[in-house]
């Protein structure tokens, strides 16, 4: 009879931070550990340990037998870019974590070093209102048919010109050519 998985599955492989900052020495202050998700990528991601603080007993029992729970503050480096110190505490239960052993560091900060990212395109500051939404402003009798452009500020493979900046990706709205020109025929 074959077995029957129950449950939901995760891609976590690993271990958790706090099983590996708890057996190195002042917590692992000036480690490396890498998310095994992060491995998909061909730019470097890893962190590197600032402070680590565990919250042992707290007076309670039981409440913290694993030691899952503590303070870790890390210098992220995501995609070749370096994003800074981040409190990574509220993703330190996950057992997605690994210690880059000494040896292998060099190899990790020779890759951030000599990584080239990828270039940031530059949007237009506006862009042209779908044919539908057009209509209607139009009709109501505005004067403006073209839209703010927007980007999310955590969205760094974009970002929008200044004033006076060429624009490297041109964006067009419209129906396009449809692959049954027939069928559209008569319409406006």
């Amino acid at each position: 009879m074959p077995y029957q998985l129950v449950g939901r599955t995760h891609t976590f492989y690993g271990r958790r931070l706090w099983e590996i900052v708890g057996r190195l020495k002042n917590f692992g202050v000036g480690r490396m550990v890498v998310r095994s998700r992060f491995g998909r990528y061909p730019e470097p991601c890893f962190y590197r340990i600032i402070t680590a603080e565990p919250y042992f007993d707290t007076g309670r029992p039981h409440m913290d037998e694993d030691n899952m729970r503590g303070k870790v503050l890390v210098e992220k480096i995501f995609r070749g870019k370096n994003l800074g110190v981040m409190d990574i505490s509220k993703a330190a239960y996950k057992t997605d974590f690994r210690l880059i052993h000494k040896h292998e560091e060099a190899k990790y900060l020779k890759s951030y070093e000599n990584c080239t990212c990828q270039e940031v395109n530059v949007l237009p500051r506006t862009i042209e209102m779908p044919p539908l939404l057009k209509i209607v402003a139009e009709r109501e009798g505005h004067a403006h048919t073209a839209l703010p452009m927007q980007v999310s500020t955590k969205n760094w493979k974009y970002r929008i010109a200044e004033e006076g900046e060429q624009p490297t990706v041109e964006l067009e709205s419209g129906l396009g050519t449809p692959v049954s020109p027939h069928l559209y025929q008569g319409l406006r």
